[in-house]
């Protein structure tokens, strides 16, 4: 079976339309890769893109872990395919798509930084600082990573891509609030001295990151969940019994003695004159 791409290749200018998809849930580590030839891109953990200017449909299945403790985790993508033509039958089709070297290769974990009290907004975090320095400032509160390990699947068999930790950027990367772990960036500071060779990434069914971070716990308490702010069942307000004051007339009346009454009619009357002395006013 020939397959021909509906285009030849996602260009750089056209990745604005497929970062912009359906944002991970929060605390959620994934991978976002793009292959060399930024063809395919999985930029999310949606699973599905499209792109704005071709029209290429891209699928994938995002393997996620929820990080909220100090742990080793494991993320992946796999099951890479994008819309094609089948040059025998002109049909249109979802085709199984590898991917080769990279132009972008990170762990990102939305929210995280800003939850850990290292990112942007945080006090002591400067936007103008470098990769390298934003990741001291995350050091400094505790926060490290280690233990990274990326392997990668084709056709059944499982390699390992060799990789320099000390070369790896980490912590609130872009100023986001995210927490980015920084493998290889063509626009960030891993281009200049990558910790990995692209050259040695293909893969036609997975890429996996496994990594440990450490520190969480000890800034968190063990709880980065945000509070539970699910209402009661019962939300219905207790009756308001509180006498009404002058003036007052967003309390009901619940005087039923001839006191009460009394106030009533004397209103009653107020009102009565009031009429009466406009109409002789007229």
């Amino acid at each position: 079976m020939k397959l021909r791409k509906i285009m030849a290749g996602i260009v750089a200018t056209s990745v604005a339309g497929t970062m912009a998809v359906a944002a991970s849930a929060q605390y959620d580590a994934f991978i976002m890769y793009a292959s060399g030839s930024w063809y395919p891109s999985t930029m999310d953990a949606s699973g599905h893109s499209e792109d704005a200017a071709s029209g290429t449909v891209t699928e994938w299945t995002a393997g996620t872990a929820e990080v909220t403790k100090d742990g080793t985790y494991t993320v992946s993508v796999s099951g890479i395919k994008a819309s094609a033509v089948d040059e025998e039958t002109g049909e249109e089709i979802m085709a199984p798509t590898p991917g080769e070297g990279a132009a972008v290769f990170n762990v990102d974990i939305p929210d995280l930084s800003t939850a850990l009290g290292i990112g942007a907004n945080c006090e002591g975090y400067d936007a103008t600082m470098t990769a390298a320095q934003k990741m001291e400032f995350a050091k400094s509160k505790g926060i490290n990573v280690t233990d990274v390990k990326i392997t990668q699947v084709t056709d059944g068999e499982t390699t390992e891509v060799a990789v320099d930790s000390s070369k790896i950027f980490f912590g609130d990367i872009e100023g986001n609030g995210k927490f980015r772990i920084e493998l290889y960036n063509q626009f960030g500071e891993t281009k200049n001295d990558a910790p990995l060779n692209v050259a040695d990434i293909y893969f036609n069914e997975s890429l996996n990151v496994t990594f440990t971070i450490s520190g969480i716990d000890a800034i968190t308490g063990g709880n980065i969940k945000p509070a539970d702010t699910t209402a009661p069942a019962d939300t219905t307000a207790p009756a308001d019994t509180t006498a009404p004051t002058t003036g007052d007339s967003t309390k009901p009346n619940t005087n039923t003695g001839v006191e009460g009454v009394a106030a009533v009619a004397g209103v009653a009357l107020l009102a009565a004159g009031a009429v009466v002395v406009a109409k002789k006013r007229k």
